[in-house]
């Protein structure tokens, strides 16, 4: 890696906690894609930087030579802590500020960030906010949700990381801050907590994903993600069961890695306990993944109160017709109540009776297609492309 700061051209800093496989990550990528030509861009994060890895898994090509680095110490066993993501952002956050002053504008890729000067604010989640946090996903099980459950343990965790993470005394968000929400969704629950509209940045969706008529897919669902409780895997496989006891030949595979935790083992053996109707395919990426969603007719999701949803973005420009819990971000993608749930037993029905029309599944499938066009990479470049230059004006710092 390049480590020492270019010279010249507007100096940007890109900054993400950690870099794993998301919607927030997405936008790390191909923003650096989006402004490597122009300007000088460094990334600011606490974890490791495979490139090669991170380029495979969103198709971008960013080179070692194109940016700079910049990775916050951390002490090697908190790298280690299946838990700990508050303190390794405390951390995190004090080396934001520490590097500040090198940059001309501070992007955060993922939420909010107490740089101690204004900045470009990215929202990915609701983690900024506990209350909302705790109401929309609930404490996961096992060692990592330990201090979730307990909330005396917790409130004395988030004081220290509070007092580690330290503060630059600058309110944030800032009247001179912009902060930009992944889905309209999001943006309505900030207006709600700060009484401000704020501007909508879709995550950049990739993959060419190839017309195949609906006729010739299978007549099967694909979910998509990390299999984490929030996900909710088994209220898919309950949906998916109810759906099969009542006549329909379907079967469901299962994208995402597997990995060793209470969550993935109780959904491994949910899997296999079903039967052969439900492949668990683990991580899929590039061209595998486009080929297994232009295979099939289906996708479902069925984590609530989720901020985007990029999985059901991918969904939708393959042509898949999704189905999606109604609270949260991944509804207004798909933007029609044939395919929105409001319960288990809703989407039942709701499948059931796509199912069984075939000029709803054709109407359905062209539909999803056409909206896949407002997250292309085109749109994200573009706006954000324009969101870095309108804020770079405003601080006179055009170069």
């Amino acid at each position: 890696m390049n480590h020492t700061l270019p010279k010249g051209k507007l100096r940007i800093g890109i900054a993400h906690p950690y870099l794993g496989r998301g919607g927030s990550e997405a936008r790390v990528m191909w923003g650096i894609e989006a402004l490597k030509k122009d300007y000088d861009v460094s990334l600011i994060t606490a974890g490791g930087v495979d490139l090669a890895a991170l380029n495979r898994f969103y198709g971008t090509d960013v080179k070692s030579s194109e940016i700079v680095v910049l990775q916050a110490p951390m002490p090697h066993l908190l790298k280690k802590l299946a838990g700990g993501d508050a303190l390794r952002g405390a951390l995190y956050s004090r080396f934001c500020r520490k590097v500040a002053d090198k940059f001309d504008v501070l992007i955060s890729a993922y939420n909010l960030c107490d740089f101690g000067v204004p900045a470009i604010h990215c929202l990915a989640d609701f983690c900024w906010n506990e209350e909302i946090r705790m109401r929309l996903h609930p404490p996961p099980a096992g060692a990592r949700g330990f201090f979730h459950k307990r909330r005396l343990v917790r409130n004395l965790y988030l004081k220290v990381v509070r007092a580690i993470a330290g503060s630059s005394g600058r309110k944030l968000p800032g009247a001179e801050d912009l902060v930009l929400a992944n889905s309209r969704w999001v943006s309505s629950v900030w207006k709600e907590k700060y009484g401000a509209d704020i501007s909508i940045l879709y995550p950049p969706v990739a993959g060419g994903f190839p017309y195949v008529s609906h006729d010739s897919r299978e007549m099967g669902f694909v979910c998509i993600g990390r299999i984490s409780s929030e996900k909710r895997i088994e209220r898919i496989v309950e949906i998916l069961s109810a759906v099969r006891a009542r006549g329909h030949d379907v079967h469901l595979h299962v994208v995402g890695s597997f990995d060793d935790n209470d969550y993935g083992r109780q959904v491994a053996r949910t899997c296999r306990d079903k039967g052969e109707w439900i492949k668990m395919e683990g991580m899929l990426i590039g061209q595998e993944k486009i080929d297994l969603l232009s295979q099939h007719r289906f996708g479902i999701h069925a984590c609530q109160g989720e901020a985007f949803g990029i999985a059901v973005a991918e969904m939708v420009k393959a042509g898949c017709i999704p189905f999606v819990p109604r609270e949260g971000g991944s509804s207004e993608i798909v933007d029609n109540d044939l395919v929105i749930y409001d319960s288990t037993e809703d989407a039942i029905k709701k499948i059931e009776h796509v199912l069984s029309h075939e000029q709803i599944r054709q109407g359905l499938s062209e539909e999803m297609r056409a909206k896949g066009d407002i997250y292309s990479l085109e749109n994200f470049i573009q706006h954000f492309r324009r969101s870095v230059e309108d804020f770079a004006g405003e601080k006179s710092r055009i170069p």
